[in-house]
Order: C-alpha cells, then structure tokens, then sequence
C-alpha cells in the first residue's frame, strides 16, 4: 500500500508541474481533439517510460559529464526553439473546431509528438533522477518494488493527462479564431521561454549564465 500511495503522490506531482508539455497538450487538444491528446499522453507517458529505464540503468554516471549536460541541453533548447517559433507563426484555422476534429487522426504522429517534445527536455532527465535516488536510498525498493511503484506513478501521469485532454476539448465549444490565435502565440512564447532557460542552463555549465 505504501508502494501506491507514493507512487500516486509523485505521479500528482508531476502531473501538476507546468512546462512546455503541458501547454503543448492542452493546444494540441483543443485545436485536434480529444483522440489527438490521448494519443500525445501516450507518446508522454511511453517517453516517460524511456527515461526511467535509461536512468535506472545508470544513465546518473553520464549526467555527471559537464559534455553531456551540454550537449543535452543544447539539443533540446534548440527543438524547443523551433517549436516555439513555429506555434508564434502557426497560422489560424479558418474553418471550424468541429470540421477539424472531424478529420482523422495521425495517431503515430501524435505519439512521436508526445514522446520527443517530452523527451527532448534534459530537465525532465533530472527530474527522474532524483526519484531514482528517493527510491534507491531513501524508500529503498528491491528491483520488483521499484517496478511496481513506477507502473503506478505512470498510470497516475497518464490518466491526469488524459483528463487535461479531455476537458481542453469541451473549449472547443467556445473557442474563436482570436482566441486560438492568442493559444498559438502562448505555447510558442512558453516554449521560447523554456529554450532559453536552457541555453542558459548550457552557459552555466561554461561558467558564463546569463542570469
């Protein structure tokens, strides 16, 4: 019991934390639908599923590689980069919400989506790190309680973003050209932001942070 109520307690913390997936989900349900979001927590969660292997197994001694913390970050600062200006540009859909959630759904490509755009975050690498070493040294898990524990912090993440998706759709009652506008410019300003939050992260680890 204890295994699940820490798994279901970590799982709500990162399904409360408010980065560049999350507002990437909330848009990409909204303009797409629902089906499109599932697809996309599935890709999240399945990138989420990558990490805490790499890390289990002992990706911990390469993050200790200023080169790789580098190289890391300066990769996915610059996807992020990308991303971000591609929602600043994205054009508004002229026809309506309804006719687009009509289309049929790339259901691999809203997977790869979700998978890179949460992947391609070394933050995210981090933040599985330390509940690696919460389960390693502090909880002390064997090899069979650690899975278990990680199946249902994933579960929770999975179905909280499900939810997100589910509940961004019933905007699409209300939503306006304007508003899906200003949508496009937030997760375009969100995801610049956070790029640059890398790039400085790559300075600091120069020893030249911009802030």
């Amino acid at each position: 019991m204890d295994i699940v109520i820490n798994g279901l307690l970590f799982g709500l913390l990162l399904s409360v934390l408010i980065g560049p997936v999350f507002f990437a989900l909330i848009q990409n349900s909204i303009e797409k639908g629902f089906s499109s979001g599932l697809f996309m927590a599935m890709g999240i969660a399945l990138s989420d599923s990558f990490y805490i292997v790499v890390t289990y197994l002992g990706v911990s001694q390469l993050v200790d590689n200023a080169s790789f913390n580098i190289w890391l970050g300066g990769i996915g600062g610059s996807i992020m980069l990308v991303f971000g200006t591609i929602y600043l540009l994205k054009p508004v859909p002229q026809k309506g919400l309804r006719q687009k959630h009509q289309e049929s759904t790339k259901w691999f490509q809203q997977i790869l989506k979700g998978f890179f755009l949460n992947g391609i975050n070394p933050f995210v690498l981090f933040f599985w790190l330390g509940i690696i070493s919460k389960v390693t040294l502090d909880f002390k898990y064997t090899n069979g309680e650690a899975i278990s524990f990680f199946i249902v912090l994933i579960a929770t993440v999975f179905m909280a973003d499900v939810a997100k998706s589910y509940f961004a759709t019933k905007l699409s009652q209300i939503v306006t050209p304007r508003f899906m506008k200003i949508m496009n410019r937030v997760v375009g300003l969100a995801l610049l932001l956070f790029s640059v939050k890398l790039f400085n992260f790559v300075l600091e680890q120069k020893g030249m942070a911009l802030f």
